[in-house]
């Protein structure tokens, strides 16, 4: 299987090239569905990101930008022309930020993440004990099997490298990056999401200058849970994208 810049990524069918960027903690086979039915009509690109998948691990220092970057340098050097970014989740922290770039046309953002929330007293609290644990940790004072049951199921299981790599990215707001999108940008969300819930999408269709909503059934993976409609949606959109462009 090909590589770039250390990142895993396959190629599917023939036609109008389409990328698609799968969620944190996924890999491009998340894809399945999603691939089979948009490859019968155009030629789509999957990638696994840094840490996931088959991909290398990311430098220690990584954040959503060299991710977002190295994105970027594999349209401009392996598609080698226009291309609608499809992400989903993490997947579309790094569409927001390649979206107003001149080779992408479109972007399709799936339950997509990019906001930073205030804290609630309860979590602020929780952080301030996990801090004071650890300190204690580090000084030898408690095992270290009392951090366990902090932070997300995603946290949890990650390896030191990628816990880094995923607060820097979790605590990076992208919310000026939407303001700036005037690409034609469509808006899929699973009705009953509660990782990013609806108000993300309202937020982002009030952000997004060119951009409508498409709800569908289903949770924050709505395009495994409704994947008929996903693609559906998908179709209309780049059938629109196209004709836009002619």
């Amino acid at each position: 299987m090909p590589k770039f810049a250390g990142m895993n990524y396959s190629v599917f069918g023939q036609g109008k090239p389409i990328l698609l960027l799968h969620g944190w903690g996924a890999s491009g086979k998340s894809f399945g569905v999603l691939t089979r039915e948009l490859s019968l009509d155009y030629k789509v690109y999957v990638i696994d990101f840094w840490g996931f998948g088959e991909s290398e691990f990311p430098k220690e220092d990584a954040g959503i930008f060299d991710y977002a970057n190295v994105v970027s340098k594999f349209i401009q050097n392996i598609i080698l022309e226009p291309v609608v970014v499809i992400g989903h989740s993490f997947g579309g922290r790094v569409s927001l930020i390649i979206a107003c770039e001149p080779m992408v046309e479109g972007v399709v953002l799936i339950d997509s993440a990019g906001f930073r929330e205030r804290l609630s007293l309860c979590a602020k609290f929780r952080i301030k004990r996990y801090k004071t644990l650890r300190k204690k940790v580090e000084e030898g004072k408690v095992s270290a099997e009392k951090l366990k049951n902090f932070g997300s199921q995603d946290y949890r299981n990650l390896n030191p490298i990628m816990r880094a790599v995923f607060v820097r990215v979790v605590n990076t707001d992208l919310t000026d990056f939407a303001k700036e999108i005037k690409k034609p940008t469509l808006i899929i969300w699973g009705n009953k999401d509660s990782t990013t819930p609806m108000r993300f999408a309202k937020k982002f269709l009030k952000l997004i200058q060119n951009s409508k909503l498409e709800v569908i059934s289903g949770g924050h993976f709505s395009y495994l849970d409704s994947p008929g409609a996903c693609v559906q949606a998908i179709n209309r959109f780049l059938l629109e994208v196209e004709e836009r462009n002619v």
